[in-house]
């Protein structure tokens, strides 16, 4: 069984807690802030989740 490191482990849920952030914003329809070209613009959860799906 290979072990992870700790760093490994916390970078993961840190990813699942995002994702689960943006499955409950994109039930409740709302937007949420990203950083993109040096700030930050709120974009469509929904939309955001589906970019998540096919990566």
């Amino acid at each position: 069984m290979k072990k992870e490191s700790n760093a490994n482990l916390a970078l993961n849920a840190m990813h699942r807690a995002s994702k689960k952030a943006i499955e409950k914003a994109a039930n409740l329809d709302l937007k949420i802030p990203v950083w993109k070209e040096g700030k930050i613009i709120f974009v469509n959860a929904k939309e955001k989740l589906k970019e998540l799906s096919y990566s």
